[in-house]
């Protein structure tokens, strides 16, 4: 059964000028999100994360390009686009700090036509699992920025919107505030399509059903989390190997192997501690093969799974080298 694409883009450009020369914040991106999925945008600063999810709330025009949510087109439709969306951009700067959490939630289901009645329900069980129930008669000027970025998504999810921006959702989050986020990811995901925007690489691994690397405008690389990891060829391994030959007899013949590279981490007598890169995993067996050959027994193997951030950095170098 064919997925349902909940917002279509094609070849999307935005240009700024800066006194003579035009910058290409976004060049020539295509992509889809699904329904259901937390779709991720990744790239370091500039790359055109915020400016696409700027186009897409109508906030910004694209100069070329066609985009479709839930069959509306943007900017065409933007009040249409407007009804089906919650967001927030860049931290929680939409919020009124004069008033209370509960006066803002109702401000701004107000500006998307909603009546106190429509989102009351929505607002005090978002606040339960936001943990903001005793917070919703307090001046949000008055709560720390991590509570007024919950307040802020509070607000936005009030109102049960199909289709949800988070642009730097853990911005003044503490270690359990950032748990909280991701629960609430977790929940949302069941009543709505996200797309997410964060530079903490961990957590979009973590939330995301699909990561899309932008960089210079354009996107690098595309897919799943363990797609994008496979895209880099990166498998280490770890291993603690009981010999009774010299090091260099054995350790030669693995390094001769097409696309394995040897490190020797320590050796002693009679064991060795070994580091392996491999360009695909299929090339362990010509390792065990060697290993057998040279009566060398493998005590111990850690697979050594690259941080996602070194991933991300190798995806933004090979991009620019294309």
């Amino acid at each position: 059964m064919d997925r349902k694409i909940i917002l279509r883009a094609r070849k999307l450009k935005k240009t700024f000028k800066a006194g003579r020369k035009q910058i290409h914040a976004v060049n020539d991106v295509s992509f889809d999100v699904y329904e259901g999925e937390v779709f991720a945008l990744l790239g370091p600063n500039g790359a055109g994360k915020t400016t696409i999810l700027k186009m897409i709330l109508g906030l910004l025009t694209p100069c070329a390009g066609e985009m479709e949510l839930v069959g509306y087109k943007i900017p065409k439709q933007r009040k249409r686009v407007a009804s089906e969306i919650g967001a927030i951009l860049e931290g929680s700067r939409n919020l009124y700090w004069n008033m209370t959490v509960r006066e803002n939630v109702y401000y701004f289901a107000n500006l998307k036509g909603k009546a106190i009645k429509d989102v009351k329900e929505g607002m005090e069980r978002w606040a339960q699992k936001l943990y903001l129930s005793a917070r919703l008669d307090t001046n949000v000027g008055t709560l720390s920025r991590g509570m007024q970025q919950k307040v802020a998504l509070m607000c936005a999810l009030s109102t049960s919107p199909k289709f949800f921006i988070l642009d730097e959702p853990l911005l003044g989050l503490d270690v359990v505030g950032r748990f909280e986020m991701e629960g609430a990811i977790k929940e949302l995901t069941k009543e709505a399509t996200l797309i997410v925007s964060s530079h903490d690489l961990r957590f979009i691994e973590r939330v995301s059903d699909r990561i899309t690397v932008l960089n210079n405008g354009r996107i690098v690389a595309s897919g799943t989390s363990s797609e994008l990891r496979k895209d880099i060829n990166y498998f280490k391994y770890r291993l603690i190997l009981s010999k009774k030959i010299r090091s260099e007899e054995y350790l030669k013949h693995l390094g001769l192997i097409p696309g394995v590279t040897v490190l020797l981490q320590s050796e002693d007598e009679n064991a060795d501690a070994v580091e392996l890169t491999l360009k695909g995993p299929e090339l362990i067996y010509p390792v065990f093969d060697i290993l057998r050959d040279f009566q060398v027994v493998p005590l111990e193997i850690n697979n050594l799974q690259e941080p996602f951030e070194e991933i991300f950095v190798n995806l933004i170098q090979r991009g620019d080298e294309r």
